[in-house]
């Protein structure tokens, strides 16, 4: 299962680079986790499992693995044509704002998770007090009779 508070190093890494880089719109993970020093095989769980921020390609490329953009990145490309983008082609890199927005948007869900999962073990802890004072409660009475 995914969660953004275990991935946001990957998130974060991928984000900036797919965003920013000059030359390259899209990449495979084997060539994007050796120019980053990232473990591919992370890095191929984080692409799949966040559709919504990273776009696969339709076709694989030549050593098999198919090729991930930012979605964000994706959508500027230029002209009507929907067909896949050859490789070569160029796609500009998202303006700062943009960038900026999906940064925001990755830490404030892996925020967002951390105080969930605070949340529902301060409830659990509470719910199991008041099961031990119920008990407690019984017991007592019990002893009393």
């Amino acid at each position: 299962m995914t969660k953004y508070s275990n991935d946001i190093d990957y998130l974060m890494a991928a984000v900036l680079y797919l965003g920013s880089q000059n030359f390259f719109w899209a990449r495979t993970p084997r060539h994007m986790a050796s120019e980053l020093s990232l473990g591919e095989d992370k890095l191929q769980r984080v692409f799949d499992g966040y559709p919504g921020i990273f776009r696969k390609s339709a076709k694989p490329s030549k050593n098999g693995q198919h090729f991930y953009s930012l979605q964000a990145r994706y959508a500027q490309r230029e002209g009507g044509d929907t067909a896949e983008p050859e490789q070569i082609s160029h796609i500009a890199p998202l303006s700062d704002d943009r960038i900026k927005l999906l940064v925001d948007f990755v830490r404030t869900s892996a925020s967002e998770e951390v105080e969930s999962s605070r949340r529902l073990w301060a409830i659990w802890v509470a719910a199991c007090a008041a099961v031990v004072s119920a008990a407690t409660a019984i017991l007592v009475a019990i002893l009393k009779t």
